[in-house]
Parts: C-alpha cells; structure tokens; sequence
C-alpha cells in the first residue's frame, strides 16, 4: 500500500507543495505510479531500503538521508500513515473518496462506461512525467495515441519507443508510430525565433504534408470512431509539426481538434 499512501500524501496532505513528488494515473488496483515504482526499486538496490514480509523498512544509510528531508513533509506523510490501521482501511479510504482513481480497478465490478465521442487531439510530454502523461490521455479517454515524431526517441527513457507503448499498452491505449509525418532532428537546430519555426513550418507544408495525404486521411478516418491523440515533444502545440498536421485535417473536414 505505498503507493496509496503516497497518493494520499499528496492528494489530502498536498505534499506535492513543499517537495516535487509522485503523479498518478488510475490503474487495474486504485491510483498508480510507474515513476514511484521505479524508485522503489531503485532505493533498494542502493540500499536504503529493504523488504520485509511484503512490508519497506528503512536501512541505516535509509534512517541518514531521511535526516535532509523537510520536517514539513515529513509530519504530512507521519499524518497519512497514523492515520490508518490497515491496508484495508487505506484501500476503502482512496476507493470511497477518489472515484476517479478506480474507474480501471479490477476489484470493483465491471460497469457500463458512456464513452465520450470520437475526436482528435494533441499532446506534447515536455515538462511532464509518464504518469502525470497517461493520467491526461485516461482523463480525456483517449484509446489511440499516435506518435509523429521521426525518432522515438527521448532523453526521458520513459518517452523513448518501446517504454511508452508498454505503459500505453497496459492502460488499454493503443500506440501508433508514423515517423513518415516527423521532422528530420538536423532541421530542428537552431531554431531560435517564432520566424525560424514559421519558415520551418512552412517547408514542413510544402514537402512533408503534400506528399503524404494518404497518412493524414489515415489519423482522420481512425478519428472518426477513436478518440486519438497526435504526440510529439513540445508542449506548445504551435511550436510543434503536430499543429500543422491537425491544422490540415481541420480545414479539410472542418472538425475541432483540441490540445491536451
């Protein structure tokens, strides 16, 4: 149940205020995080925790770094943990009072969800994590994600190809890579000036747009019975080829596309 603590931690205590910590994404058992989990694993290889009879326990050097931490955080997950005799009890609490969060549990019975209707949208991952990333795709019910970047690449691993489409996959999003619609890395430096994206943009219409309206027609017609998501890296949808590229669906079938 750490990770339901630590969810309450910043979703009741509001820890997330004082010290950068954990997002969660609704998963197959309550609020979840990938990020958290990769920690966990992380400090134990390092020492600093250790497992006992399915139970965390600090080690020594674990007992040393906690001495760094804000005493402010620290009384606000003190205040979580006193708070609850059981794992039971944790579990009832962030099922009763965080609904959103269990709308994919696997131990509430399987209920009719009214799906939202078919559309397309944009999404950038700068500035987010892959939990705080797939808590927005799950909250707009998103079931196809559509990568246009040339390489799927990302000095965040978790953005790189095969991580993210195995953190889709597990939330039930398919993951879709059209590199024929990205824009050559080389082509990308220097770009300095709102004058410099424009004229990149423009080339990226002339060259890349036109010679590919079969792949455009492609995200259209998925469009028309998915709810699907174009991503790329900038979180600024008009400094991003994906705006272009939802820009020309937009005037060809004059549909709404909205960024996420």
């Amino acid at each position: 149940m750490i990770v339901k603590s630590l969810f309450l931690s910043s979703h009741v205590e509001k820890i997330d205020k004082l010290i950068k910590f954990y997002h969660f994404f609704p998963h197959h058992y309550g609020p979840f995080s990938n990020v958290c989990y990769s920690d966990i694993s992380r400090l134990q290889k390092e020492g600093y925790i250790l497992e006992k009879e399915k139970k965390f326990e600090l080690t020594e050097k674990g007992k040393e770094a906690l001495k760094g931490i804000d005493p402010k955080a620290t009384l606000k997950i003190n205040r979580v943990v006193k708070k609850f005799n059981s794992d039971k009890e944790i579990m009832e609490y962030v099922y009763r009072k965080f609904p959103d969060y269990t709308i994919k549990s696997k131990l509430l019975p399987c209920q009719d969800v009214n799906m939202r209707d078919p559309g397309l949208f944009t999404v950038g991952y700068e500035g987010r994590d892959v939990d705080l990333f797939l808590n927005i795709l799950i909250k707009n019910d998103i079931d196809v994600l559509i990568d246009v970047r040339k390489n799927p690449f990302s000095m965040k691993f978790d953005f790189t190809k095969n991580s993210l489409k195995n953190y889709l996959e597990h939330s039930e999003i398919r993951y879709l890579h059209i590199p024929e619609l990205g824009i050559e890395g080389e082509k990308r430096k220097d770009l300095l000036t709102l004058k410099d994206y424009e004229k990149l943009f423009e080339d990226y219409q002339k060259t890349t747009i036109k010679d590919n309206p079969e792949l455009l027609d492609k995200i259209t017609e998925l469009s028309r019975s998915h709810r699907v998501a174009l991503m790329c890296f900038e979180a600024d949808v008009n400094m991003c080829h994906r705006g272009v590229i939802a820009r020309n669906i937009t005037q060809k079938e004059n549909v709404e596309v909205l960024n996420i």
